[in-house]
C-alpha cells in the first residue's frame, strides 16, 4: 500500500512534458538576484518607486507600501523587464497581501512592444498586459484577474476583458497563476482554472514579469488616507511573494 502510495505521489509531481520550467525563483537569497530582476525606480502616480519599499527576508519578497514622514509615499516595481521573458506558456507565484485604500498591488505580466501595431488586432505580435492577481484596498481581500490588448490611449482600439473574485483571500498564502496560448488565457487560483478568455487574441510576444504597488492621492484604487500608511515598520500595506515559477510551452 505505501508502495502505491509513493508511487501515486511521484506521478502527481511528475513535469508536463508539454512544458519546460524555465524560472524557478524562492528569494532565498539576501537580495534579489541582478539577472533576473530589478527594482525600477522613479515617480509613478502620486509616489515613488523604490528600493525602500522593497525587503527580502526568511525567503520571501516583500513590498511595503509606506509613507515617510515629509508625506512622500514609497511603493516597489520589481520586474524582470529585459532580463527576463517568456513566449508562450504559464507563469504562476505564491502570494499574499493586505492592501489599503488608495493603493493597487499586482502580478502581472507585460511585453515591450505592447500596442506598437496601433490595433487591437494586432496584439498578437503587439503582447498583451495580463493583470493575473490585481487588487486595490476597496476589494477588501478579493482580487480581480484582467486582460488589456491594443494601444491604452486609442477609444475604439483599446480593449479589455476582466473577470472578479470577490471572496477574501488575500490574508493567506494562495498561488496565482495563467497558461496562455495561440487559443487564449486560462487563469488559475491554487492550481485550479478559475476563469477563461479566448477573445483575446494570443499573445506570441515577450512577455517579463512584474510584481508591483502602486499608490494614488485618489483614483480607482480608491482614496489615499490623509496621513498616508504610517512608516515602514508601521504600515500594513503589504504584498508577499514566496515564489515565482515560469513554464515554456514546448509544443
Amino acid at each position: 500500500m505505501r508502495a502505491l502510495l509513493l508511487l501515486l505521489a511521484a506521478s502527481a509531481g511528475a513535469a508536463d512534458p508539454a512544458f519546460q520550467l524555465v524560472l524557478d525563483e524562492g528569494f532565498d537569497g539576501a537580495e534579489l538576484d541582478a539577472k533576473t530582476w530589478t527594482i525600477e525606480t522613479g515617480r509613478r502616480r502620486d509616489s515613488l518607486n523604490s528600493p525602500k519599499a522593497v525587503d527580502l527576508q526568511d525567503g520571501v519578497l516583500k513590498i511595503t507600501t509606506w509613507t515617510d514622514v515629509d508625506g512622500t509615499t514609497y511603493c516597489g516595481f520589481v520586474t524582470t523587464r529585459k532580463k527576463f521573458s517568456l513566449v508562450q506558456g504559464k507563469v504562476a507565484a505564491r502570494c499574499r497581501f493586505s492592501v489599503q485604500p488608495g493603493t493597487q498591488i499586482a502580478f502581472w505580466s507585460q511585453s515591450p512592444t505592447y500596442g506598437k501595431s496601433g490595433t487591437a488586432a494586432g496584439a498578437a505580435t503587439d503582447g498583451v498586459e495580463m493583470d493575473i492577481l490585481e487588487t486595490t484596498g476597496l476589494k477588501k481581500g478579493g482580487y480581480q484577474s484582467a486582460l488589456h490588448w491594443g494601444p491604452y490611449r486609442h477609444a475604439t482600439e483599446k480593449k479589455s476583458s476582466s473577470t472578479q473574485q470577490p471572496a477574501p483571500v488575500g490574508g493567506g498564502w494562495h498561488d496565482y497563476g495563467v497558461e496562455w496560448d495561440d487559443s487564449g488565457y486560462r487563469f488559475s487560483f491554487d492550481g485550479k482554472v478559475v476563469w477563461t478568455d479566448a477573445k483575446c487574441p494570443g499573445s506570441k510576444a515577450p512577455q517579463f514579469l512584474l510584481l508591483t504597488s502602486e499608490s494614488n492621492i485618489r483614483g480607482w484604487n480608491g482614496e489615499r488616507p490623509k496621513e498616508g500608511y504610517g512608516l515602514k515598520s508601521a504600515s500594513q500595506n503589504t504584498f508577499e511573494v514566496d515564489w515565482v515559477k515560469a513554464w515554456r510551452r514546448l509544443r
